[in-house]
């Protein structure tokens, strides 16, 4: 991979979400943004265990984010102190050479144990949100100020044995008290992460648990990561999402530099849905589907081979699970030029859930009063989702780096216009970020500008261009100290009213969606969002 490749996936890790990287990856995108962002300054002692929200959990543990290399010198431990046997020892003393020499060994012992395998660590993160809307005063604008914690335990007893687990605790004092078995726990805990690795011969390597795995090249629209249930939320800073319980068996071809990964899958895909953009992480941001993987019919498959040609980096994935549309997917990332694109095309035939035939037009007093009737389908044929896009990275001043970009999704199951929003939201159909046929985006990224060492900022405008509605955000991250992160944003609305981006929504009385009546209400269009957040990372 080339210099500028390598530099481009930097940036970007801190600049679109300051969490996961998004770069093709068999891990989670790295923790380092997860804990703290891509641009965290060194201490003076470094902590084991930083890692993005997220650079990969590798990486925010002191790892390269690849698994262990097969020439690694069996004992080593990354930077561990390793157990020594005593420098000297009497030579004529038979019992003080029992006792004071070297620890006796298990003969079932074949690696070196660490003094210190187990290392503890996670992040506090505060946030606040406030949200506008067409015709309301301030006092009734909305706002939230959800608290999450993280918290990891990283097993290290050998080089070649790892556990990994971590803990989430959501709270938001803006959700009311639990007074229904249906209603969201608050607060509410949340495994995120439970998995152990280790090798066979360092040759075969094996993750078994509940992990996140990361495919594909897009920036913004991933449509080819199958292994997870939900789509993650761009704007984001935090991924909310949770992992996917699943045995990963990998084997690198290191002399190619290729990769080939078998994976059985524990817990339910899911089917068709959009990303996560509840920001307190509310029930939809678990993964996982509602049908229990409790059978051996219900185990799911997924094979994935990464091969590189020339400068070209090639991805080719398949998965499969019993009462699921089989997917497949092929990605690719080349420097052109002065370039750097990528694409990435998901195959399906038609679809896990029903699209809906509402007539152009059509409003809800139509369905409700005047009998109008709206039609459930599932198309015949492929359905392919299509993303596309590049990055130039180019420097400015003296040690300045900026990088544009430009991303395209194509998505044949989404709706050319706005008219049924409203019921696929009372159909619970109303899947974000990959609910119209067309989409774009626009992003710049400044890396600590001129005196700003400590500052980034990212600019991107994202737009559903099948509904004509659009979304402009800026991003602002800043290391305040070592361990902490000052985050802040706003962003604005605009487009044709009652799109996506500018949703606006009016239910009227007397309206029946599957035999249940909807009582009337009212969402009004969102015009800007303003929303701040302190991070500590440990």
């Amino acid at each position: 991979m080339t210099a500028r490749t390598l530099t481009l996936a930097a940036a970007l890790s801190a600049a679109l979400t300051g969490t996961p990287t998004w770069a093709q990856s068999e891990e989670r995108p790295d923790e380092d943004a997860l804990f703290g962002g891509g641009q965290e300054e060194a201490p003076t002692e470094a902590p084991a265990g930083e890692d993005s929200g997220r650079p990969e959990e590798d990486a925010l543990f002191g790892g390269d984010g690849s698994e262990p290399a097969a020439d690694v010198a069996p004992g080593t431990t990354g930077g561990a102190t390793e157990r020594q046997p005593p420098l000297t020892a009497p030579v004529e003393d038979r019992d003080a050479d029992v006792l004071n020499g070297p620890a006796t060994r298990s003969a079932f012992d074949t690696e070196d144990v660490v003094d210190d395998p187990l290392k503890i660590g996670g992040q506090f993160y505060l946030r606040g949100f406030m949200a506008g809307s067409e015709n309301t005063s301030l006092r009734q604008t909305s706002f939230s100020a959800p608290t999450l914690v993280d918290g990891y335990l990283d097993a290290r007893p050998s080089d070649r044995i790892r556990g990994f687990v971590v803990g989430r605790l959501n709270y938001d004092p803006a959700i009311p008290p639990r007074t229904t078995p249906d209603a969201p726990a608050n607060p509410r805990v949340l495994l995120d992460q439970a998995w152990l690795r280790f090798d066979l011969e360092r040759t075969v390597f094996f993750t078994v648990g509940k992990q996140h795995v990361k495919w594909g090249t897009g920036q913004i629209w991933n449509p080819t990561d199958f292994l997870s249930p939900q789509r993650r939320d761009p704007l984001a800073f935090v991924d909310l999402r949770t992992g996917v319980s699943m045995l990963k068996v990998h084997v690198p071809w290191e002399s190619k530099g290729w990769n080939v990964y078998g994976i059985l899958v524990m817990d339910d895909l899911g089917t068709d849905v959009g990303a996560i953009t509840d920001p307190s992480g509310s029930p939809t941001s678990q993964a996982g589907g509602s049908d229990p993987v409790n059978r051996l019919g219900r185990l799911g498959g997924a094979l994935r081979a990464e091969v590189l040609l020339g400068p070209a980096e090639l991805g080719a994935s398949a998965v499969a699970q019993n009462g699921r549309k089989p997917r497949f997917g092929l990605d690719v990332s080349s420097p052109l030029g002065p370039l750097d694109v990528y694409a990435e095309v998901a195959l399906k035939e038609g679809t896990d859930r029903p699209l809906y035939r509402i007539p152009e037009g059509t409003t809800l007093e139509d369905i409700a009063q005047n009998g109008v009737q709206v039609e459930a389908y599932i198309p015949s044929g492929l359905t392919p989702q299509m993303t596309a896009g590049a990055t130039y990275s180019f420097p400015y001043g003296e040690n300045d780096l900026a990088v544009l970009g430009v991303e395209y999704f194509f998505n044949s199951t989404g709706y050319t216009g706005s008219f049924g929003y409203p019921y696929l939201l009372l159909k619970d159909a109303f899947n974000p970020l990959y609910l119209g046929r067309h989409y774009g985006a626009a992003y710049l990224f400044l890396d600590r500008p001129g005196p700003l060492e400590r500052t980034s900022f990212n600019l991107f405008t994202l737009g559903n261009l099948s509904d004509r509605s659009f979304t402009t955000r800026l991003n602002v991250m800043h290391r305040a100290l070592t361990y902490l992160t000052v985050e802040a944003y706003g962003s604005v609305n605009y487009g044709r009213r009652g799109g996506e981006f500018r949703l606006a929504i009016d239910v009227p009385e007397g309206l029946v969606v599957d035999g249940q009546p909807i009582p009337a209400f009212s969402i009004p269009a969102p015009t800007f969002q303003l929303g701040a957040g302190l991070r500590i990372s440990l």
